[in-house]
């Protein structure tokens, strides 16, 4: 099953617009649009609601972002359990 069906090859916001009609394949996505600060989010990257963003310029600099997480190995790092709680 695709969790963009109809634009799986597309780097667009169709993903997102299914989550403002609550039309997801995964619960977590549907979560998205439920808890306020990232529904307002979701609402700028789609301009909803001003001042908008631009999707690509946000999506970019989430990537840099996410490059500057130090992944932890050996001793220094765990596996959790409950994603929300350190074990």
């Amino acid at each position: 099953m695709e969790l963009d069906e109809g634009s799986v090859d597309k780097f667009d916001t169709s993903f997102l617009r299914k989550v403002t009609s609550s039309r997801v394949v995964l619960q977590s996505d549907l979560v998205l649009w439920k808890d306020p600060e990232t529904r307002a989010i979701i609402e700028r990257l789609l301009g909803l609601r001003r001042p908008s963003l631009r999707f690509g310029t946000e999506f970019g600099k989430s990537m840099v972002k996410m490059s500057l997480i130090e992944v932890k190995t050996g001793s220094d790092g765990e596996i959790r359990r409950v994603c929300s709680a350190i074990n």
